[in-house]
């Protein structure tokens, strides 16, 4: 009787920039690969990072697991799944094929619940968006993220390529876009075109409102109270730009929010024809000005609005480094015909820390020479009040201000923010137990 054995399919690592960054400030993601490793075994070998920290993460339908014979194991930094195999040998490489056939419509999806209280607060996404989406995730139509730190390699990120601005959309603070040969993030709420409240950067393929898009069929569109809106015209199309319904809500008065209910293409009709689960856009046009488009996920079965999002791996997604399978069923993960070991692909879903302007509080008067000392980081717009001139990361590993060697400046004791007017702040009081100067 032969052996039994099982191979990896593939593997999703959660990134998280907050618990992530060095004490020097430097992005896990400005490490090269080796060195991105070397962080993530000394973090996960002694506790100091892990996907439990952060996620619950859970099959939408375990079934379909069962049913196709797929493993499924949460490890330290997300998740792996598995698959028994048979052993061939193909032009002299070892390969592996599931013992049980995995049809090609099969999709495997896996939520994702925040477990941190401030997670919003720490991690830059969406505070305050129109509509009620999660987050979605998947390998189909991905593309490979081209690495520029160290030796040239390729990674997998489920995230989309972030987003162009568009004419009339508002963007919050800590937005991240393409505006075609930059990369830019919005240092405080504002529009695409006003580009000094945006700062270059580079692009690490993090998580972005691109991926915000998984919606039921029916949710509430909201709309700001400063347009005084009276004209409402929705239009969600396919993404071949075929028109599929149209909804346009008129008043007297200003709309605050509409109902879109894209369960049926007329729910007037006595046998309305139902609007299938999918990606589609949505087009909407307030007061006849220029419209808006979003790039939504319809789905009734995945969607939950408690959870932070969905994983979706598909078994569709074919002749592609994000495929699960070769072409010819065969796992990615073999031994090539020179002896080396080619691994399963390790999908990865990126995470920024949250951005903020680190405001200090203080009861008497900033002393002249405490102003002097922190002019170069520091605005002085009151006596009892001092405020980044620029937005700071907020990270897990204190990584304060510092000029040189010798000035460190308090940083905040707890990751929750404030929003006032176009911006975000981290409140840090000053008193004799938390000096401004610490040499």
């Amino acid at each position: 009787m032969g052996r039994t054995i099982f191979k990896r399919l593939a593997e999703v690592q959660i990134l998280h920039d907050y618990f992530l960054t060095m004490a020097d400030g430097t992005s896990f993601f400005e490490l090269n690969k080796s060195e991105k490793q070397n962080l993530l075994e000394q973090k996960t070998s002694r506790s100091l990072y892990s996907r439990h920290q952060i996620f619950d993460i859970a099959p939408v339908d375990k079934t379909i697991l069962s049913e196709n014979k797929i493993l499924f194991a949460r490890t330290p930094l997300g998740f792996i799944l598995g698959t028994e195999v048979d052993v061939t040998d193909q032009a002299g490489e070892t390969r592996y094929k599931p013992v049980y056939d995995i049809p090609r419509k099969v999709a495997l999806s896996f939520s994702l619940k925040s477990k941190l209280p401030y997670f919003k607060s720490l991690t830059n996404v969406r505070l305050n968006p129109p509509f009620p989406a999660t987050y979605y995730f998947t390998n189909k139509g991905r593309q490979e993220f081209d690495e520029n730190t160290g030796p040239p390699h390729t990674t997998l990120p489920l995230s989309q390529k972030a987003l162009a601005p568009q004419n009339g959309e508002i963007y919050e603070m800590g937005s991240l876009l393409n505006f075609g040969s930059t990369f830019k993030q919005a240092i405080r709420q504002t529009n695409g075109s006003d580009l000094p409240n945006w700062k270059n950067i580079e692009d690490r393929r993090f998580v972005t409102h691109a991926d915000h898009m998984l919606l039921p069929h029916k949710f509430q569109y909201r709309l700001s109270k400063n347009q005084l809106v009276t004209k409402v015209e929705a239009v969600l199309e396919d993404t071949g730009n075929n028109e599929i319904k149209k909804i346009i809500k008129t008043s007297t008065g200003p709309i605050n929010s509409i109902l879109l209910d894209f369960s049926k293409i007329d729910v007037a009709d006595s046998n309305p024809v139902p609007i299938e689960s999918g990606i589609y856009l949505v087009k909407i046009k307030t007061n006849s000005a220029q419209q808006i488009v979003h790039q939504l996920h319809l789905n009734d079965k995945l969607y939950n609005r408690d959870h932070f999002g969905v994983i979706d791996l598909r078994f569709d997604e074919e002749n592609s480094p994000f495929s699960l399978l070769n072409d010819q069923g065969f796992l990615k993960a073999k031994i090539d015909n020179t002896g080396q070991k080619v691994p399963h692909p390790v999908f990865e879903i990126r995470l920024g820390n949250r951005t903020s302007y680190w405001r200090y509080h203080k009861d008497s008067p900033f002393t002249n020479d405490e102003i002097a000392a922190t002019s170069g980081h520091l605005d002085n717009p009151t006596s009892h009040l001092l405020i980044a001139k620029q937005p700071k990361g907020l990270t897990a590993t204190l990584v304060p201000f510092q000029n040189g060697s010798t000035l460190l400046l308090p940083h905040p004791k707890a990751p929750n923010i404030r929003i006032e007017q176009d911006k975000i702040y981290s409140d840090i009081y000053i008193n004799q137990s938390n000096g401004l100067l610490k040499n």
